[in-house]
């Protein structure tokens, strides 16, 4: 079952922060798992706009550079809905095989890429699953 995109997801700037926001779901991008320093085991992460922010506060700096800034933000089962963190960790887990599968490619074919040229594939692989959802 597909989540309502249009749900507000609370995320926190750090896994261990106090400070958080609420986001759209569909304001999510590049969702991943990833394991802070000092913390017990990896977390989901994405990114988001700093204009996608519809209540709370993850602290940025704005100044100097203009808007909208790629905030990346932490979901905490425990602060979300048990159907949306469902459909997140189903997203960290698509993006783990992506990776993984783009890592075994580059091994097996012998051919040595730079990361910029599998960040690209990446991204592209990415692109295309989201037109896909």
């Amino acid at each position: 079952m597909e989540p309502d995109y249009e749900l507000l997801i609370r995320v926190h700037g750090e896994w261990h922060g106090w400070q958080s926001a609420e986001v759209r779901f569909v304001d999510l991008r590049d969702i991943h798992w990833s394991q802070p320093a000092g913390a017990p085991q990896s977390l989901i992460h994405a990114y988001v706009p700093c204009t996608a922010i519809v209540t709370g506060d993850i602290p940025h700096d704005c100044d100097g550079t203009p808007a909208p800034h790629q905030l990346l933000v932490c979901v905490l089962k425990r602060h979300a809905i048990p159907s949306a963190y469902t459909s997140l960790v189903r997203h960290a887990d698509q993006q783990r095989t992506w990776a993984t599968v783009s890592a075994r490619a580059v091994l097996t074919s012998g051919v040595a890429r730079a990361p910029a040229d599998l960040a690209k594939v990446w991204a592209e692989r990415r692109a295309l699953a989201t037109k896909r959802e």
